[in-house]
């Protein structure tokens, strides 16, 4: 009952600073018999002062820590293990990592296989014990026991996951624990092993093939069974198998069979996952399943639905595609399936998962440039009914494939036309227009499609009255652009059709549509975007000219101005631009690429010179004038063509490309290229294509073949006609690049796999970082052992070895001076002989003298060193400036949020900072809340408007934080954080501010909500802060690049000070605080009363300034000036830093 406790141990040792060894040996005695106590309470007390006096450095190593670890009882040390390995430590592991290997040679095995399975801690904590204690590791695969071999091989497993390549030499062994051992786990994890050693060491596939086709065919082991399969086809082996990889596949292909079949979902999941690895080699076995993978898609798991969407997609061909996409339509629009789906509803209408089905849709059809389509009226029709049924907000998408498919393939044109009619008088959908998930972006493309080829259309006024209904204007901004371009396409091509039958009933009508026509154009006139009103007033003007020119009843001819308009839009037919246009233009003649354009400068020269080798990679290659080649022969189905019609069509194309303001002429004086260039057009034949002829031309050349043809097949599909790629005039096809067409067309399409990015790794650990850098390919050195533990310093020892290291750096710096005073004293020597003689004349007069005062000055020498130590380190500062300057910068660097924006729904906040300290890009963090505690915001987004001082740039480097152009959507009091940076395309000044707009909808609202916002930029931003100035660095600039600091200010700042003096410091440290925070500028030095501050900016300009502060005292109220005296290079940067220093407010 008085034993003392850990506060009694600690005030003990604070009473007796003069005897604290004595006093600490004493109490240890009294921890030694109170940690044989049986009682609890004293021997955890005990225990608590024993760490205590660890803490202090004393060495507790008598007290046996490790005694669990060297127990003889099985279960004390199996405890042990168990609670090291949650409570391990960098120190604990490398510290227990010898006893640790040690206990491998343990007499029992459930001991060795706990110890291994420790030391995968160890390594993960002390990287350096892994290289250690491989090869003792190592020796355990040949443990007699076979739970120690599991063990083994676990760990090898898990450390072979990030650097397979450090375990190529365990091999062997492996493999013999493969063919020889019965544990269905340990041949998983063997397995798996090998799956990743295999891409390092190819030859292993040869050994490892027959023991895993045999377990293939015999395990009854699911697990197992789909291990090897999934090692199979990952590890290369199926092309290693040479002709028998197909069997092998097949096989495969047979087994997974069984996993569709089986009930347990999990194993379908794994089947259908390994089936999507090997759709990729093998894609017409995995049709051969289509049956259950089409059963696969009604599951009512969503992640077995999108597993075998997967392979849906993979495996689409030209016979199967419209069943394919009819069967994912009804996931879509469950209205269209034929029997009850077995759909999860809240699967169904989930907005990404119908996303998904309709990427995967058009993504299945536009592959390969639409190789699997055959009826695109049918395409055209399966979007248009998505346009209508999506449930999700896909307009870009769908626009982009109409006007891909209407643009390359001019058999459809037609079709599309009338598709895109009937969706622009649709009044039912213009009324969508405000709802989240229409797809009304769709009608640009309509637009488009019918004014490009309004030649098509049936009732061309009635086509302009749609375009031009009130409820246009409700419309997104980019589909009202496309509409007034449309608006005046369609009405110059209805003129060519008046202008054949004008007469003054036709040109009365003419006038009354295009009056109504010119006052509609009002409504875009008067839009909020510049485009819109751009393009409209265009339009508008368009119809003011023809009114003039129409409006006259006397005159009975077609003006001029309604034969000449068409020209404006249908000079040439809009066809797709081959891949390779931008590489294929013709080098001008008389350009040389390598020639210099102005003489280059002298210290230019010499790097040109040495990047002369480089040339032949990156020279332009000459158009070869007599590498063309004509074709042989020519069909006997194409009608040749007499001379007069082909300079009839050379001088109708040569005056096409003269009037399109988008081709550029090449200068030929000569005129032979444009010469040959329209021989080869005129070599190429131009035909009516009959498809009735065609079809039966084929018709009978399959009659010809051998092979039988059921007879319930269908009737042939309609060829379609596709839109000739254009080319650049003068592009020559290379040999290499003819014979690669051929070869395409040859060969059967590659399989594209649909994917999605890729998801975070759930396994990464951080901690493995370490394992992957140890590299146990090489043997270990003689030097290369476990750390020895070393017990810690006692305090006296510490100080005593503190203070030696102390007296060493002085003696140093000492001897330093030293050496620097005999330099500078040797440059002080005269040059002359004169001054020589009298210096040795009086050195000899000082000998004597000097040998009498040598014992005194041995004496005060070292007190001299340190004096004068004290005064080369010592500057003569203000402390209370010292400390304001310091505080103003680390202030100064922190991020301050400020706010942009704050409605009753939104709060808007922003964070200004330089994403380097190299280039003028700003990043911009904004954070997005929703105040509202009620309803959400959908569809929330900003944009930014356009200025000539900055430009929204995309950032390359990776981040976790969202961009700022995306869309939102923010549910009740959320809040969202993102990230845009500009940069700055303008000198820095006073009043640079980012502008923008904040769009958001309100739940159960269609009101569209728009708020400008303006972020304002500070000068300060600019500066660079990082790199301190030297003292002497900022002297010298000054001195010798002073007249560059042309530009001068001064701004002062009074502050009130207390009338109790004691406080008269605080507030000025205050003061000074806040002024250096603002500015930005690094303190160069500190004197007395004032302080030197320089800044430079990204753009490199410079800024030097002067603070000083005076004290009035004596008047009331009692003031403090503060002046601040300022130079730079640009007058915009000082004016911007001066209007901020200006608007500083003391409180």
């Amino acid at each position: 009952m008085f034993e003392k406790s850990l506060t009694d141990l600690i005030r003990g040792i604070r009473a007796n600073k003069k005897n604290e060894q004595k006093y600490i040996t004493a109490c240890l005695q009294e921890i030694r018999n109170e940690v044989k106590s049986n009682d609890l309470d004293i021997k955890s007390t005990a225990i608590a002062k024993l760490a205590y006096l660890q803490m202090l450095g004393y060495d507790m190593s008598w007290a046996s820590f490790h005694i669990d670890l060297a127990s003889q009882t099985v279960v004390d040390i199996g405890i042990a293990l168990n609670g090291l390995s949650h409570i391990v430590t960098p120190d604990l592991a490398r510290d227990l990592s010898p006893d640790l290997v040690s206990m491998l040679n343990h007499s029992r095995p459930y001991i060795r296989k706990k110890v291994i399975l420790v030391l995968y801690k160890i390594f993960l904590k002390y990287p350096e014990a892994l290289r250690l204690s491989f090869p003792r590791l190592k020796e355990k695969l040949e443990d007699p026991d076979p739970s120690v071999v599991s063990a083994v091989v676990s760990v090898v497993c898990e450390l072979a996951r990030k650097n397979p390549k450090n375990y190529l030499s365990l091999a062997p062994q492996l493999f013999k624990i493969l063919t020889t051992s019965s544990n269905n786990w340990m041949l998983i994890k063997i397995i798996k092993l090998f799956a990743s050693l295999t891409p390092l060491e190819p030859r292993l596939i040869k050994k490892l093939l027959p023991p895993l086709t045999s377990l293939i065919q015999t395990t009854p082991a699911m697990s197992l069974l789909y291990e090897c399969i999934y090692t199979v086809i990952t590890g290369g082996f199926l092309e290693a198998a040479g002709e028998s990889g197909n069997a092998l596949a097949a096989t495969c292909t047979n087994k997974l069979r069984k996993f569709l079949e089986d009930p347990d979902q999990n194993l379908k999941y794994v089947g259908l996952l390994a089936m999507g690895r090997l759709l990729a080699t093998h894609p017409r076995l995995i049709a051969e399943h289509k049956d259950l993978i089409l059963e696969c898609i009604d599951d009512e798991d969503i992640s077995i639905r999108i597993r075998a969407l997967d392979l849906v997609v993979g495996m689409v061909n030209r016979k199967n595609i419209v069943d394919i996409v009819k069967k994912l339509i009804t996931h879509i629009m469950p209205k269209k399936a034929e029997s009850i789906s077995l759909h999860d509803p809240s699967t169904i209408f989930d907005p990404v998962y119908r996303m998904d089905i309709i990427n995967r849709i058009i993504f299945m059809c536009s592959q390969n440039h639409y190789h699997y389509l055959n009826d695109f009226e049918w395409y055209i029709t399966v979007l248009v009914d998505i346009t209508y049924s999506a449930g999700v907000n896909v307009g870009e998408l769908l626009t982009n494939q109409l006007m891909d498919v209407s643009v390359r393939v001019k058999s459809v044109r037609e079709f599309s036309v009338k598709q895109m009619y009937n969706l622009l008088q649709d009044k039912h959908f213009l009324e969508t227009a405000k709802r989240r998930d229409s797809n009304i972006n769709v009608l640009s493309a309509a637009a488009w499609i019918c004014g490009e080829y309004c030649n098509y259309l049936d009732d061309i006024p009635l086509t302009l009255e749609c375009l031009l209904l009130p409820q246009v204007t409700n419309l997104p901004v980019k589909v009202q652009t496309a509409y007034v371009h449309s608006v005046i396409k369609i009405y110059a091509y209805w003129t060519t059709e008046l202008t054949s039958q004008w007469d003054a009933e036709i040109q009365r009508e003419f006038v009354k549509v295009t009056q109504v026509m010119y006052e509609k154009m009002d409504m875009f006139t008067h839009n909020a975007d510049l485009e819109v009103q751009e393009r409209a007033h265009d339009v508008k003007s368009l119809f003011k000219i023809i009114l003039d020119a129409t409006s006259d009843p006397t005159v009975d001819d077609v003006p001029l101005v309604l034969r000449g308009l068409p020209d404006l839009f249908f000079i040439y037919e809009l066809n797709p631009v081959a891949p390779k246009a931008q590489s294929k233009v013709p080098v001008p003649e008389g350009l040389d690429l390598d020639a210099w354009i102005n003489d280059p400068l002298p210290d230019l020269v010499q790097d040109y010179e040495s990047d002369a080798s480089l040339d032949d990679s990156f020279r332009y290659e000459k158009v070869n004038k007599t590498s063309k080649k004509k074709k042989s022969k020519a069909k006997d189905d194409y009608s040749s063509e007499d001379e007069a019609e082909k300079e009839r069509r050379r001088i109708a194309r040569r005056e096409a490309r003269k009037n399109d303001p988008y081709y550029i002429m090449a200068d030929n004086k000569k005129g032979s290229r444009s010469v040959d260039f329209d021989k080869e057009l005129d070599s190429i034949p131009v035909v009516e294509l009959n498809i009735e002829e065609i079809n039966a031309r084929a018709s009978n050349l399959k009659k010809t073949k051998k092979s039988k043809r059921s007879k319930g097949q269908k009737a042939p599909l309609k060829i379609p006609v596709y839109a000739e790629e254009e080319m650049p005039e003068d592009a020559a096809q290379s040999e290499e690049e003819k014979e690669e067409t051929e070869g395409r067309k040859r060969q059967t399409p590659k399989t594209i796999l649909y994917t999605k990015k890729s998801a975070r790794d759930i396994f990464e650990n951080g901690e493995e970082a370490g394992l992957n850098s140890v590299d146990l390919s090489t043997p270990l050195g003689e030097d290369e052992k476990f750390q020895q533990v070393k017990a810690y310093l006692s305090p006296e020892e510490l100080r005593i070895q503190e203070e030696a290291k102390y007296r060493n750096e002085r003696r140093e710096l000492r001897a330093l001076q030293k050496k620097n005073k005999e330099v500078s004293g040797s440059k002080k020597l005269g040059k002359t002989t004169k001054k020589g003689v009298e210096t040795e004349e009086t050195t000899d007069k000082k000998k004597k003298k000097k040998k009498s005062t040598r014992k005194s000055k041995a004496k005060t020498q070292e007190e001299l060193d340190t004096q004068n130590l004290a005064k080369e380190e010592f500057v003569p500062i203000d402390d209370g400036v010292r400390e304001a300057l310091v505080d103003g910068q680390e202030e100064a660097k922190r991020l301050k949020e400020i706010e942009v924006l704050k409605t009753d729904y939104v709060r808007l906040t922003s964070t200004l900072r330089m994403e380097s300290d190299n280039s003028p890009i700003i990043a911009i963090q904004l954070k997005i809340q929703n105040l509202n505690d009620e309803k959400m915001l959908p569809k929330l987004h900003m944009e930014f408007a356009q200025s000539f001082d900055l430009k929204l740039v995309e950032n390359d480097v990776p981040t976790n934080i969202a961009y700022a152009t995306e869309t939102f959507e923010l549910q009740v009091n959320e809040s969202v954080e993102c990230i845009a940076h500009f940069e700055v395309l303008c000198d820095i000044r006073q009043g640079l501010c980012l502008r923008g707009d904040l769009f958001y909808d309100i739940e159960e609202s269609s009101a569209l909500n728009q708020h400008p916002f303006e972020i304002p930029i500070p000068a300060s931003l600019f500066l660079n802060n990082k790199e301190p100035m030297d003292p002497a660095d900022f002297a010298t600039l000054l001195a010798e690049h002073g007249d560059k600091f042309e530009y001068h200010e001064n701004v002062s700042i009074d502050v009130t000070l207390p009338s109790d003096t004691s406080f008269i410091e605080e507030v000025l440290i205050k003061s000074l605080n806040k002024i250096t925070a603002i500015s930005g500028l690094t303190v160069v030095e500190v004197v007395p009363g004032a302080a030197s501050l320089y800044g430079k900016s990204v753009q490199g300009n410079q800024v030097a300034g002067l603070l000083k502060y005076t004290l009035q005292v004596e008047a009331e109220p009692k003031l403090a000036i503060l002046s601040i005296d300022l130079k730079s290079t640009d007058e915009g940067l000082l004016g911007g830093l001066v209007h901020e220093l200006t608007d500083i407010k003391m409180d």
